[in-house]
């Protein structure tokens, strides 16, 4: 979820809890918490890799999350110099477990059991920016500084509408599943795993991944029943690509990606330090593309999981080998945007 989204909330469970002991501090400890555990960007002023790697580790972990509570309610108690210990804590811990969850609705995948277990974890259920699910908790919190008398139920109000919505993505994900399924019993491969992962704009759109030994299948269905989409052209803005994709229940098209191809440059890229972090990170690895030129070898992989034909592929690695094997250079490939 995005830091605006957490940070919003924080503020809507202060406001729910409304303890009078610690008055408008509640509300900055809400806001405060609800931003923290996304101070690990600062990862990324060392490198991509190394924010790759560490984000949503150590400051989104649910074994941590009681001492950073604990830390912070006494910072509250300090700074705001009202001894209220339990008070702050009250507020510090639910908003920064909220943090957490919120992360694991989406698909990126959360280290939540840090630092003992470097799993990655993600329910799949609401893309990274949902206006929707913003707008839940900001039009509430919004209401709530006009009305003050009935904050405390405003707030409380807009937490139970975000149940309810994660509630009804909960069901969009199921009926998506389903699609995917039903296009999986129609292979003759060996089924290794199927998802459904959250689109951009709409809760209705979904993107289904099969995962069978060699390949990848990837589809986009719209769960509203819209019509079949136009080719959108090259000139086409961001929308039109982006409606471009998406199909209705039962007349989805899958294409097909090969995650190995048979090339000794692409097992000499496997050995790669990178690479071993790379599928670590990767929910759907392939390799994009092999090309060889005056002596250099280039393989580069992707990740299934964020590719948006026509639109957008991020988080694609590189590897450049020498003629003898030898990796010249890798590292993640910038400037991606559109294919």
């Amino acid at each position: 979820m995005d830091t605006i989204t957490h940070t919003l909330t924080g503020a809507v469970i202060a406001r729910a809890i409304d303890d009078q002991k610690v008055g408008h501090w509640g509300t900055v400890a809400g806001l405060v918490m609800g931003a923290l555990p996304d101070a690990d960007f600062v990862l990324g002023l060392f490198n991509r890799q190394f924010y790759i790697q560490y984000h949503r580790d150590f400051t989104h972990s649910l074994l941590l999350i009681p001492f950073y509570a604990l830390f912070f309610s006494w910072v509250f108690t300090i700074i705001s110099k009202r001894p209220h210990f339990w008070s702050f804590y009250k507020i510090c811990f639910p908003v920064l477990l909220s943090h957490v969850l919120l992360d694991l609705l989406t698909s990126y995948g959360t280290m939540i059991f840090s630092p003992f277990f470097e799993h990655r974890f993600s329910w799949d259920l609401v893309f990274i920016i949902d206006l929707i699910f913003s707008g839940i908790v900001f039009l509430p919190l919004l209401a709530s500084l006009f009305l003050k008398r009935r904050a405390q139920w405003i707030c409380r109000g807009s937490l139970l509408a975000l149940a309810a919505y994660i509630l009804f993505c909960w069901f969009q994900h199921g009926q998506a599943l389903r699609e995917a399924r039903t296009f999986s019993k129609e292979l003759n491969e060996e089924v290794l795993q199927i998802a459904a992962l959250p689109q951009p704009v709409s809760p209705f759109r979904w993107a289904l991944y099969v995962e069978t030994r060699d390949k990848i299948y990837q589809g986009f269905v719209d769960l509203a029943g819209r019509a079949t989409p136009a080719d959108a052209s090259s000139h086409a803005s961001f929308f039109e690509r982006l409606n471009s994709l998406y199909y209705a229940s039962g007349s989805i098209p899958y294409r097909s990606m090969e995650k190995l191809p048979n090339s000794p440059w692409v097992k000499k890229a496997l050995n790669a330090e990178g690479i071993r972090f790379y599928y670590w990170f990767a929910r759907f690895p392939v390799v994009k593309s092999v090309d060889s030129n005056d002596g250099r070898h280039r393989v580069e992989f992707m990740d299934v999981r964020f590719f948006l034909p026509g639109i957008r592929l991020p988080f694609v690695y590189y590897v450049d080998l020498d003629d003898q094997g030898w990796v010249r250079s890798e590292g993640f490939v910038e400037g991606r945007r559109r294919l």
